[in-house]
């Protein structure tokens, strides 16, 4: 029980230092944009106020209804240390850990969408990149894209950590890709070429869709991971091609047919947005002077050059607007990876944070444009150039089904609602149990007021598996929230506790939590090893 305890204990050490924000819940929605401000010689612009700010939405002005300065240069004075958890407790909380970060930035090592000799060039670059150009005040995580994405190695300041995860990730083998780019056939025949050349079309659309769900999945785990991290996040999105153009619909040349991933994207972009992800895109293939001898096509027919330098367009023209949308920058033509990422970390430095409620009720769907204006010369700003005003509606059977498979098989803790788990073998009422006690953070909650109560409704995924179990096992819960006036002011100030015992599948190696709000889908993940936790001679059953 002393365990326990502490862990209580600890709510209420977090419930005193952390001010508790009024929480609003009404149907007006505050758009929040990340704003870097640069001079002339490209250093950070820190001494702007509020009223340096003119904002426009679809050409009409807001007032801002927040505003704040993050800064990376120097720790906030007088920022109490993260209290240290209990044992056996984990969170995916940034602000608990002792090591939080003010800013961070990620690097996703794209081999889905890339040629493995691009791949051993970008990953060169970013050797080069760790070993010269990391700072003490750096945060970086290492993330591959592959069949699935892949940690590497979380966020740190150690160089010699990141390092070594490198120098033993050789690169992933693009076989989607190579399948989704077939060449023309040339038997001799002019019917059976027409033939075979449609039989590869259908598979090269099937093999582009299997890229584009994958790649867009592993950016929405890589957002919902970063949502909770205070200030700039970066994700520096290394690859040789991006296999959607964004605002351009695929034309299928069998079929005639328009393939769109639109509302796919959206939903990403979305997601981006929301986390304050900035996308800073770039070209693994480094200078493309002449398209048929880069690297990426050194094996084309040179007759084809036409169709190389429409795609290497496409994808610059894709790389553009996806930087533009979130506030990032694309890189590319330049041989100097290296150098943009060191870029992409160094506008992290200072940001700004604007928050308004757009004075429009149009909530129709469509692209709004937004414009920012600075009350000072000669300085550049970046900024996400607008959003999606989708209208409010109850998330669907498919928007929970999703949310909650993307958190299940995301090696990323999803960190949009904030988690507090204590795990602790039990032997009563029968052996083998695990005690799951649980503090989620209600002000990450929908709660809705009726008839003088507040109201909501939480989803639970228990799951377990890998190791050297033959099967893993997940179990399914429902809280329904029905608070008083007194446990809701309670449930602000400490949060939402409750326990539960889930009997332990013998040889599972990790077990994970998942919490999902069922009127917004808000999404929150802890993993937690098991080893951890389990006695030594139980720890042995899960594995190295």
């Amino acid at each position: 029980m002393r365990i326990a305890l502490s862990f209580l204990s600890l709510a209420a050490a977090l419930a005193a230092q952390e001010p508790v924000p009024p929480v609003l819940r009404v149907t007006t929605r505050l758009v929040q944009i990340n704003v870097i401000v640069h001079d002339r010689k490209g250093q950070p612009v820190a001494d702007l106020t509020k009223d340096d700010f003119v904002l426009l939405d679809q050409g009409r002005e807001q007032k801002l209804a927040y505003f704040s300065v993050e800064s990376a240069l120097a720790p906030k004075p007088g920022a109490a240390p993260a209290p240290k958890l209990p044992p056996g407790t984990f969170t995916n909380r940034p602000e608990l850990r002792a090591s939080a970060p003010a800013a961070v930035t990620a690097i996703l090592l794209d081999g889905l969408n890339t040629r493995f000799e691009d791949q051993a060039y970008a990953r060169q670059q970013i050797v080069k990149f760790l070993t010269t150009q990391v700072q003490p005040s750096d945060r970086v995580a290492l993330y591959t894209l592959g069949r699935t994405i892949r940690v590497l190695h979380d966020f740190s300041s150690d160089a010699a950590s990141l390092l070594r995860v490198l120098a033993r990730h050789r690169g992933e083998y693009a076989a989607d890709l190579d399948a989704s780019e077939p060449a023309g056939s040339d038997t001799g025949m002019e019917e059976l070429d027409a033939w075979l050349d449609e039989v590869n079309q259908n598979m090269s659309e099937f093999y582009t869709r299997n890229r584009v769900h994958t790649t867009l999945e592993a950016l929405d785990a890589i957002a919902q991971h970063m949502a909770r991290v205070p200030g700039r996040k970066n994700l520096i999105w290394v690859s040789g091609g991006f296999p959607f153009s964004i605002g351009l619909d695929n034309l299928g040349p069998t079929t005639g047919e328009r393939t769109t991933f639109s509302s796919d994207l959206e939903r990403t972009g979305r997601t981006l947005n929301n986390a304050s992800v900035a996308i800073y895109p770039v070209d693994a293939r480094g200078l493309v002077g002449i398209p048929e001898f880069s690297a990426s096509n050194r094996k084309a027919d040179l007759r084809d050059g036409s169709k190389a330098l429409r795609q290497i367009q496409r994808t610059h023209e894709t790389m553009e607007i996806m930087a533009e949308r979130t506030g990032g920058k694309a890189f590319y033509n330049s041989n100097d990876i290296k150098g943009a990422v060191r870029k992409a970390i160094d506008d992290s430095r200072v940001t700004y944070v604007l928050g308004y409620y757009p004075a429009h009720d149009r909530w129709d769907g469509e692209w709004r444009e937004i414009k920012l204006r600075v009350r000072r010369p000669r300085v550049e700003v970046s900024y996400r150039r607008g959003y999606h005003a989708i209208p409010d509606r109850p998330p669907g059977p498919q928007d929970r089904n999703n949310a909650l498979r993307e958190a299940v098989w995301s090696p990323l803790e999803a960190t949009s609602i904030g988690l507090t788990v204590h795990l602790r073998p039990v032997e009563q009422p029968k052996p083998g149990l695990l005690r799951v006690t649980i503090g989620i953070d209600s002000r990450n909650v929908n709660l809705e007021q009726r008839e003088g109560r507040w109201t909501g409704k939480l989803e639970l995924l228990f799951v377990q598996g890998g190791g050297t179990a033959e099967k893993a096992g997940s179990i399914q819960d429902t809280l329904n929230l029905n608070l008083t006036p007194e446990t809701y002011r309670e449930a602000m100030r400490k949060g939402i506790y409750l326990a539960k015992s889930i009997e332990r599948l013998a040889g599972t190696a990790e077990f994970r939590l998942v919490v999902r709000d069922a009127t917004t889908g808000a999404v929150g993940s802890v993993n937690v090893p098991l080893k951890d936790i389990l006695p030594k001679a139980a720890a042995k059953e899960t594995g190295p």
